[in-house]
């Protein structure tokens, strides 16, 4: 009789057990089925502007606005070819180009090391007001740089380095200390056992520092000397208030001023194939370091 009673309360249990669980796959199946629809939605529009600078690279046209339609009527390696045969007093690619090459590399390796070496302080040693400038920095890093132009302006022209690319690799590097949050919170991921092993070995700080956390820190380093890379590949505002020359110009600030009215009929075309250029080394940096930017910026996030 108890057996009976047993079997009947189960067999309800049984079945509830299953409904729940083939409600939960269907859910998980919408889950998956929207998200996958909407990420692919979103890649499409995220592509079209991209394609569409690939395909009037290559067009034989100029101009921005197609009376035939959305495609051009024919195709060409021209535009590749003139951004680096010819100038004028409008496009200076070459000259664009290697200023912002040089900018991006200096940049690259100044501001990795100076935030580096401050991420490596903050995280390791315990001194007076420690505290306290960790909370100015981060108060001064939640505004957005642009705001501090007209200063960065004045200071510049007094010091006499206006239309000098050098002065926007001085602003960088002066900054650069503001952005040590994510390799602090990665250095702090790393044991301090390491650091009591090495000082009973009579390992000073710097051999610490030089020997044993940069090798330990290749992700996170690799991460911001990336983003060190793009800062002067990807400005525009500060290049545009200080450089007042078109050979000084950066690449961001170059390519932008061939699209104003009286240009962009003119440019257009080779505006794309100089945009086009100019994205293919970011992009392969990317993909060659992607595990090491990925693995840099998560663990970074951590304590950061």
């Amino acid at each position: 009789m108890n057996n009976s009673v047993a079997v009947k309360r189960a067999a309800p249990n049984k079945a509830a057990v299953s409904k729940k669980k083939a409600s939960q796959k269907r859910r998980r199946i919408f889950d998956a089925v929207w998200s996958n629809a909407l990420t692919v939605i979103l890649a499409i529009l995220w592509l079209i502007p991209v394609i569409y600078v690939i395909i009037f690279s290559f067009s034989d046209q100029k101009f921005f606005i197609i009376p035939n339609g959305f495609l051009p009527t024919g195709y060409t390696f021209n535009n590749y070819i003139s951004i680096f045969t010819q100038s004028d007093n409008v496009i200076k690619f070459t000259d664009w180009y290697v200023n912002t090459l040089i900018l991006s590399l200096c940049n690259c390796v100044l501001v990795t090391f100076f935030t580096v070496i401050t991420a490596f302080v903050l995280s390791r040693f315990r001194f007076k007001g420690r505290k306290f400038l960790m909370n100015v920095t981060m108060i001064l890093g939640m505004f957005p740089g642009f705001m501090s132009m007209v200063a960065v302006f004045l200071i510049l022209n007094l010091i006499g380095l206006i239309d000098s690319y050098w002065a926007m690799l001085l602003y960088w590097v002066a900054g650069a200390g503001l952005g040590y949050f994510v390799t602090k919170g990665y250095f702090d991921t790393i044991s301090n056992d390491i650091d009591e092993a090495a000082k009973l070995d009579g390992a000073s700080q710097a051999r610490l520092f030089f020997q044993i956390y940069i090798p330990l820190a290749k992700p996170v380093i690799i991460y911001t000397a990336l983003t060190a890379f793009m800062a002067p590949w990807a400005d525009y505002i500060l290049s545009s208030i200080v450089i007042t020359s078109s050979a000084n110009r950066t690449i961001g600030y170059g390519l932008y001023s061939l699209m104003t009215a009286d240009h962009i009929n003119t440019y257009f075309t080779r505006f794309c194939a100089a945009s086009v250029v100019v994205a293919l080394p970011i992009v392969v940096l990317y993909i060659a370091l992607q595990r090491f930017f990925v693995a840099g910026i998560s663990a970074g996030a951590v304590k950061g």
